[in-house]
């Protein structure tokens, strides 16, 4: 079977992009034929090489059994795809595309209502998703659920970044409309001084340079730049971000919908217990955007971290194991495409 997944072009600053490599890995590992198509001209994807994967023309995608789609399927190739079997995975979290929607108009989520009636399956890869977008299922059981994962072989042997002060925590998510990074930096003096935690620092990664002068008056008008003080390390996006996930003590995940965003996984496959505001994958649960709840849940994630004989480091790893492995999950994939 030849299956052609259609993505943008993101090595290392593409979540989406970092999924399908990590997905034609393990389908090939499978005895798949599995490729990627980018979504620009044809011409521009044969100098892109990245690592061990390269893109293909969209003159050989034409000749694939099943079609893919997680970005965008080129127009100039639609006409080719009547005969295929087309699967569409939506990255898109139903809240990401709604306020898109209203801050930007268009047609955002109905997008995906669209997939979901027009294509021979559409995958779901959170049950937060699901369990929304089920209710559109107008052929029911085309919409499916295949819970999100990742290459874990990518973390082993990762050497950690030091860090100065502990406990270290981490936000390295790239801020999206469900995706705030701004609380946890209001909770960090709720956490050194109202919960007994002085020695901790943010350490923050990932923000968009576009609205830099935003981030500067977060930081620095903050009286005495108090919460400038209150981190070791603020970043602008990095392409290699698993040194500092491997040596950070408690990652937090900003996102208000609570799913495992990617960097979730990637935090806890390096044995990093996070804090959330909710999801069964972390017992650390924040009230949504109340900075003082995620100070205190913070504290308590350090407390158990620190506890005499602890193996809070070693379940957040053994539940990354048996539940973000892309090499388990891509075995549902593929009986997906064996049905269609």
């Amino acid at each position: 079977m030849r299956v052609v997944h259609f993505s943008n072009w993101g090595p290392r600053v593409s979540g989406l992009y970092e999924s399908c490599k990590d997905q034609i890995k393990y389908e090939r590992r499978e005895g798949l034929q599995s490729d990627m198509a980018i979504n620009h001209p044809a011409e521009e994807g044969v100098e892109r090489v990245d690592d061990w994967l390269t893109p293909i023309l969209w003159e050989e995608a034409k000749k694939a059994d099943v079609w893919v789609l997680h970005s965008a399927i080129p127009e100039e190739l639609k006409p080719f795809g009547k005969g295929k079997k087309k699967i569409a995975v939506l990255h898109g979290p139903t809240e990401h595309m709604l306020l898109k929607e209203w801050s930007k108009g268009g047609a955002s989520f109905n997008l995906h209502v669209n997939l979901l009636w027009e294509y021979d399956a559409t995958v779901c890869i959170n049950q937060h998703e699901y369990d929304i977008m089920k209710f559109y299922d107008e052929k029911v059981g085309r919409c499916r659920y295949i819970p999100n994962s990742i290459d874990l072989e990518r973390f082993e042997g990762v050497v950690p970044w030091t860090y100065e002060n502990h406990p270290a925590i981490l936000s390295c998510d790239t801020p999206r409309i469900e995706k705030l990074p701004f609380h946890i930096i209001w909770a960090m003096p709720y956490l050194r001084e109202d919960f007994g935690v002085p020695e901790a620092r943010l350490n923050i990664f990932s923000l968009l340079l576009e609205p830099i002068a935003a981030w500067r008056n977060i930081f620095c008008r903050s009286h005495k730049w108090t919460l400038e003080k209150c981190c070791e390390n603020i970043q602008l996006a990095n392409k290699n971000l698993m040194p500092f996930q491997a040596g950070a003590d408690i990652g937090f995940n900003n996102n208000y919908s609570s799913i495992a965003s990617r960097v979730t996984m990637e935090m806890m496959a390096c044995g990093v217990p996070v804090v959330s505001y909710g999801g069964d994958y972390t017992k650390y649960h924040a009230k949504i955007f109340d900075v003082r709840s995620i100070a205190e849940q913070l504290a308590l994630c350090w407390k158990d971290l620190t506890a005499e004989g602890s193996t809070l480091r070693e379940d957040t790893l053994k539940y990354a194991k048996e539940n973000f492995d892309r090499g388990r999950w891509v075995k549902e994939y593929i009986k997906l495409y064996n049905e269609v």
